[in-house]
């Protein structure tokens, strides 16, 4: 373990964490109107569908985003857990229903048509 404060976690940390000329922000709605928002609704999508493939959640969904590109980076995982961890083997129907809601939290209310719109599509290109 290379972190001597804490038993079974490695940490790497990299400087900057996000390099944006405009700077960095945890709101859409900060982001550059237009393509960039839309970038970062992709990027809040494509990450929820996802970790819900990969049958991951989280309910501490900490976002850094880039203001002009809205390039989107989340950070601090250290609540994640597998959504089938329950004693008896099902799914944490709860769970993700938080999970759901943190990430579609963080889309304004002007972006929930194509939010939507780009949701269905990604659903529907998920194999099964």
């Amino acid at each position: 373990n290379e972190y001597r404060y804490e038993d079974g976690r490695v940490m790497i940390a990299l400087t900057p964490v996000v390099e944006s000329p405009r700077g960095i922000t945890t709101s859409i709605q900060d982001v550059d109107s237009g393509n960039a928002q839309q970038i970062a609704v992709k990027c809040v999508v494509e990450t929820m569908v996802g970790m819900l493939r990969a049958n991951i959640i989280t309910l501490d969904v900490q976002p850094l985003i880039e203001m002009n590109t809205g390039k989107v980076l989340f950070i601090d995982f250290t609540e994640a857990r597998n959504i089938f961890e329950g004693s008896d083997g099902s799914a944490d129907a709860a769970g993700i229903v938080g999970f759901c809601s943190e990430m579609m939290a963080l889309i304004p209310e002007s972006l929930r048509d194509f939010t939507i719109s780009y949701l269905k599509e990604r659903v529907e290109s998920v194999e099964m």
